[in-house]
């Protein structure tokens, strides 16, 4: 299982974004061989808000548009989504305090409890300040190709990894 951070969610829905072409290449690559199709997906409510949210104010998008790609994410067979109720800020609040020399704020704080809570290792992630701590498998999907750092390795020292993704597609309009 993997969790999909708000920015690559965001990225692979907003066309005109500079990182649109490597992490929808990543996420939905043709013929069952992106991310999508091949793993089990983890979100939290938190970063589907985030999603809406950077969709809307950000980049500007149609309401409609949003809310079609959000819940389209959402009904995906293998995307499960962790609420966030009392015992998940409790555990945020103690993940705070674990990572706070990182810099991370409250969002991010909810998606490493959720992933702790969860027993899942590995994000998917463009957040520089998620991608500084070493106790998660982190792959920053916005390179081609993507940048894996496995647990205990440095952001400086990405594992140059092929992953399933192998070319890209031409500009098609984000729909999951």
């Amino acid at each position: 299982m993997i969790v999909v951070d708000a920015t690559i969610w965001v990225y692979n829905c907003d066309v005109k974004a500079p990182e649109y072409k490597n992490v929808h290449q990543w996420l939905e690559w043709k013929n069952g061989e992106g991310v999508l199709d091949l793993e089990e997906i983890l979100v939290n409510t938190v970063i589907v808000m985030e999603v809406v949210h950077n969709l809307r104010r950000r980049a500007q998008l149609p309401t409609e548009l949003v809310y079609d790609y959000v819940l389209k994410m959402l009904a995906l067979r293998n995307v499960a989504t962790a609420p966030f109720d009392r015992d998940l800020l409790h555990a945020s609040m103690h993940v705070f305090e674990r990572y706070y020399k990182y810099g991370i704020g409250g969002r991010d704080t909810t998606i490493l409890a959720t992933m702790l809570r969860r027993n899942v290792d590995t994000i998917a992630t463009h957040d520089k300040k998620i991608l500084q701590i070493i106790d998660f498998r982190r792959i920053d999907s916005t390179h081609h190709p993507p940048r894996i750092f496995d647990v205990g390795q440095p952001q400086n020292k990405p594992k140059m990894v092929l992953v399933p993704c192998r070319g890209f597609e031409s500009g098609a309009a984000a729909g999951i």
